[in-house]
């Protein structure tokens, strides 16, 4: 479920230009001096009402270079840098764990589509990409272009039928100086963790076990 304006929308079915509708209300954020995306995470555990949260900021590394002659291109990774005094005590570590495998820091993909809308972050407007959400899976995504070519994670909401985890929001909340940031060696693990997410989803429970 996503939530704006005060209300939960159902986002396994949703399209793209509504869900954009709501950013373009309340993602007018402003551009900081800092360098990097910063996010907030929140987590629902299944059974509890509040969320264990964090923010961060996301930094592109250097690729590293071999001892081999020829030197071949090599694209470096990110970094995650916690905001120590926000967020769940004792929890960031293992939210932080989660993020890296729900971000996007790449270039256009297969599953990628441009859509005809572009979001605010103060002074700059930023084209916004889709992504194909596989079968079963309840989730809601959206990508935006900070460089020419450069995708990154703009808004992730996903519910998970079973699992210790019952919902994950991820949500970029401020835009810094990106000139510094380039495609991540692993930008696209967000693609590999959502087939992961629906192969698990379609576990089939064996018969005669009831699922409550």
């Amino acid at each position: 479920m996503a939530f704006w304006k005060g209300r939960w929308l159902p986002v396994s079915r949703l399209p793209v230009s509504r869900l954009i509708v709501p950013f373009l209300l309340v993602l007018s954020l402003p551009a900081c001096a800092e360098e990097g995306l910063r996010y907030r995470m929140q987590a629902w555990m299944r059974g509890e009402s509040q969320p264990m949260e964090t923010r961060f900021s996301l930094h592109s590394t250097t690729g590293t270079r071999s001892h081999n002659k020829v030197q071949k291109p090599r694209m470096g990774g990110w970094r995650l840098e916690a905001e120590r005094t926000q967020g769940t005590p004792y929890a960031q570590a293992m939210l932080l764990g989660r993020a890296e495998r729900l971000l996007y820091l790449a270039g256009p993909a297969p599953q990628t589509r441009p859509e005809p809308i572009r979001l605010r972050f103060g002074s700059r407007s930023l084209a916004v990409w889709s992504l194909e959400i596989p079968k079963g899976l309840h989730a809601s995504i959206v990508l935006v272009e900070i460089a020419p070519k450069l995708l990154a994670l703009c808004d992730f909401s996903a519910r998970f039928e079973q699992g210790d985890i019952a919902r994950l929001e991820l949500h970029l909340e401020g835009l810094g100086n990106t000139a510094g940031l380039a495609p991540a060696e692993a930008g696209t693990t967000l693609i590999s963790t959502l087939q992961s997410f629906a192969r698990e989803a379609q576990i089939e429970v064996p018969s005669g076990i009831t699922v409550q």
